[in-house]
């Protein structure tokens, strides 16, 4: 494993995508290709995200923290993630990292990299490089792949850590504060579901997803132009709701209806636990034009017992 991999690997896990509080379609650059934000404060003020945090907390975060020494719960409250055809991938991490976890982080990165780390300045501030600054903007068609022979990260904006493909884009970031650049919504830009108490909101172009197989999956994926989906706090519970944009309408209404046939089968199916039935007969499928919708609502603690299994 690389160390800008390693490096964004351990801020990921402190997961779970700027500040804390929802992603809109103008948080992001126009030509977005995907993006991720968690938000980890609201995941542990809310009712139902504090169940499923819990979890987390027991699973995952004990074991990083264990393993590195660093409290991730404690520094990290939330993530943005993304990409754009111009400036490759950025990371901005929200949190008050304390000055140990940083140097613990640095000197992982270090030796992963066997001591190969550029340590720079930019108006004062300092940000580092792992990697060939000759592969830089070598992107791939999967997410981080232009951060896996070089990247650039800085912890020199208070309570933000931030990870970048490019150096132009760090020292951008640096410039403004961690603050995105975003350029607001427009025809065929990526589209962004919100709610007020978002924990997850992640979405993609989906250009080069099918495989060339001639079968239905690669169909589908062939005539998706994006898809969306969003996990959010409702009254206690939690609510799921997911979108996808087919290039065909006749598609995503041949999709819905497949769904909403499986749902009415199921609905009622004594071999299923109640908690399952309930969630089926609550989910809602809808289709208008090229858009199928899919919204549901979910008990966190059938969500637990399905973790705990």
């Amino acid at each position: 494993m690389s160390a800008s991999r390693l490096f964004f690997f351990l801020l990921l896990f402190s997961f779970p995508l700027h500040s804390s509080g929802a992603v809109t379609a103008g948080d992001l650059p126009g030509d977005t290709i995907w993006y991720m934000h968690a938000d980890l404060e609201a995941m542990r003020t809310t009712e139902s995200g504090s169940k499923i945090y819990a979890w987390f907390e027991d699973e995952v975060v004990e074991d990083i923290s264990e393993e590195t020494g660093i409290d991730l719960s404690a520094e990290v409250n939330s993530m943005t993630a993304f990409s754009d055809a111009t400036n490759g991938t950025v990371v901005v991490i929200d949190g008050a990292i304390t000055r140990e976890s940083q140097e613990r982080l640095l000197a992982i990165a270090t030796m992963q990299a066997g001591g190969d780390i550029d340590l720079l300045e930019y108006k004062g501030m300092t940000y580092y490089h792992i990697g060939d600054e000759e592969d830089e903007g070598d992107w791939g068609n999967e997410p981080f792949d232009d951060l896996e022979d070089s990247a650039w990260f800085s912890f020199a904006l208070d309570n933000k850590a931030i990870l970048t493909s490019t150096e132009k884009q760090l020292q951008a970031l640096l410039d403004s504060g961690g603050k995105i650049a975003g350029s607001g919504s427009h025809d065929g830009a990526l589209f962004v579901l919100s709610a007020d108490k978002s924990f997850v909101q992640a979405g993609m172009q989906a250009d080069n997803m099918a495989s060339e197989d001639d079968d239905w999956e690669s169909n589908i994926l062939r005539n998706t132009k994006q898809a969306a989906v969003l996990i959010a706090d409702k009254d206690g519970m939690i609510a799921i709701e997911a979108q996808l944009v087919s290039a065909d309408p006749k598609m995503a209404q041949a999709i819905g209806g497949i769904i909403n046939g499986l749902i009415s089968l199921q609905a009622f199916n004594s071999d299923l636990d109640p908690e399952i039935q309930e969630l089926i007969r609550n989910t809602r499928v809808e289709v208008v034009d090229n858009t199928l919708s899919i919204n549901t609502v979910i008990d966190p603690d059938t969500i637990l017992t399905v973790l705990m299994d």
